[in-house]
C-alpha cells in the first residue's frame, strides 16, 4: 500500500537536509563512540563493539555502493588519484595513531609500538588506497553510462 505524500516541494527538502544530517551525525558518533571504548577500556574483545561494528560498516558501505551506482562521488572532492592518495594517507595515519596508542598502552614498548603502528599505517593506505581507485573507476564507468544514456525514453 502506497502512502500518499502530505509535504510539499520544500518541505521534502528540509526532510531531506535533516535525514542527511541525522545519518552523517549517526555516522561519526558511531565511529567516535568506538574509538573512545576502545581507548578508554583497552584490552576489549570483538564482542564489546561488535553491534556498533556492524551498524557502522553497514552503514558505510550502504553510503559508498549507493553513490557509486548512482554515479555520485562526492559534493567536494574531486574523483581523481591525488584525492585518493590524501585520503588514504589520512586514513593510514589516523588508524596508526590510534593503534600506536592502543598497543603503547598495552605493552609499555616504545620501538615495537612505533613499528607495528607504522606497518599497519601503511598496509591501511594501500588498502584504502586501492580500494577508493576501484571504487572511482567504477563511478565514472556508472556516471560515463548514466550520462550516455538518452534522458527521455519517449524521445526514441
Amino acid at each position: 500500500m502506497k502512502m500518499k505524500n502530505n509535504l510539499d516541494e520544500m518541505q521534502e527538502q528540509e526532510l531531506l537536509k535533516i535525514e542527511h544530517n541525522g545519518c552523517w551525525l549517526a555516522f561519526w558518533l558511531l565511529l567516535a563512540s568506538m574509538i573512545i571504548q576502545s581507548i578508554a577500556y583497552g584490552n576489549m574483545s570483538f564482542k564489546t563493539l561488535a553491534g556498533e561494528w556492524i551498524v557502522f560498516m553497514v552503514l558505510a558501505c550502504y553510503l559508498a555502493f549507493a553513490c557509486a551506482a548512482k554515479g555520485i562521488w562526492d559534493r567536494k572532492l574531486a574523483m581523481n588519484n591525488k584525492t585518493n592518495a590524501i585520503v588514504s594517507l589520512i586514513a593510514g595515519a589516523a588508524l596508526g595513531i590510534f593503534n600506536a596508542i592502543m598497543i603503547f598502552k598495552n605493552y609499555q614498548k616504545p620501538v615495537g609500538t612505533l613499528l607495528a603502528a607504522l606497518i599497519i599505517a601503511a598496509i591501511t593506505f594501500v588498502l584504502c588506497f586501492v580500494l577508493l581507485t576501484l571504487m572511482m573507476r567504477h563511478t565514472q564507468k556508472r556516471k560515463a553510462a548514466m550520462e550516455a544514456e538518452p534522458a527521455d525514453a519517449d524521445e526514441l
